[in-house]
Formats: structure tokens, sequence, C-alpha cells
């Protein structure tokens, strides 16, 4: 009997919840957990790497970039806001929102009616610097992920990790966004 088969033949008869491979449904739930953090990490440094070398835009300050151009033109977002949904702290937003002003693609501006609150917008510059990045960003996540995958698959994915995101308590940032 093989490996496998033994692990199946076990968890048979302890009651186990056996799925493919012969590992328990908590098992393979994990193994689940680190093939998507294989995938992401791995993606993201290679994508990473390309859009540093291409336009010294790491992809916080690209992701930044995006969310801010999707605010209509004119209105501004909340720091607050924009930190959500880059997945970054208020400080580690702070941080590299100031490292963007420097190079004038963004813009911090307060509220004199709440000094509490501070405002971010893109600059003219940041949206063109976008749109020279958006291009390659988008071939790259085709080449590295994409097109990987079936159509079908891709619906499956989005569809299982919503659900994830959204037993967090968050919406998926897929949701509404042009990137």
């Amino acid at each position: 009997m093989t490996r496998h088969a033994d692990q199946a033949t076990s968890a048979l008869e302890d009651g186990g919840n056996v799925g493919p491979a012969g590992r328990k449904r908590g098992e393979e739930g994990f193994a689940a957990w680190l093939d998507v953090f294989q995938a992401q990490t791995l993606l993201g440094r290679a994508l990473e790497k390309i859009m540093k070398q291409k336009f010294g835009l790491p992809l916080a300050d690209y992701e930044v970039l995006a969310r801010l151009a999707e605010v209509p033109e004119g209105e501004r977002v909340r720091m607050q806001e924009l930190a959500r949904k880059v997945l970054l702290s208020k400080s580690g937003l702070s941080q590299l929102f100031t490292k963007l002003e420097r190079r004038g693609l963004v813009k911090r501006r307060g509220d004199p009616n709440n000094l509490r609150v501070t405002y971010a917008t893109i600059t003219a510059e940041g949206r063109e610097v976008l749109e020279r990045a958006r291009p390659t960003f988008r071939e790259e996540i085709q080449r590295l992920f994409a097109g990987h995958l079936s159509d079908a698959e891709i619906r499956t994915v989005r569809r299982a990790m919503g659900k994830v995101i959204r037993a967090s308590g968050e919406d998926p940032l897929s949701e509404g966004t042009n990137d």
C-alpha cells in the first residue's frame, strides 16, 4: 500500500473527512493556503522587479497611484481610506506617500475644517507615470498569472478569494477597480 493510501485508510478509520490525495479537509485547506501564499509571493516578487526596473515604481507605489487615479477629477480621498485600499497601515502609507510627494506624483492636503483629516490626490505627473506603467503591469499580470488559468479557473479563484475576504469583514478590492 502507498503512503497516500495508508493516510486515506487511516483517516477513514478515524472518521476523518478525507479530500484529494488522502489528506484530511483541514490539511487540504492548509495546503491550499500554502499554494496561494507561495503564488502571491513569487508573482509579487517578479512583478515588483519588472516594475522597479522599467519605471522605478515598486508595487506599493503603483497601487497608490492606481487607487488615486480612480478618484474622479477634482475629488480627493482621505489618507485613512487610501491606506485601507492599498493594504497598508496609516504610518506605512504616510512614509510611502512622502516619497511619492518628493517625486511630484501625489499631493497631500489638510482639511481646514477638520485638522485631523488629510486628503490625498494624484498629480498630472503621477497620472502620466501611471499611464506609462499600466500596460506593462497588465501584460505582466497576464503573463505571470492569468495566462496560466482558464476563464473558469479565474472565476473560481475570484469566487473563492472573495469568500475569504468577505469572511474577514472586507470587500474584495477587485470590485470597482480598473486594476
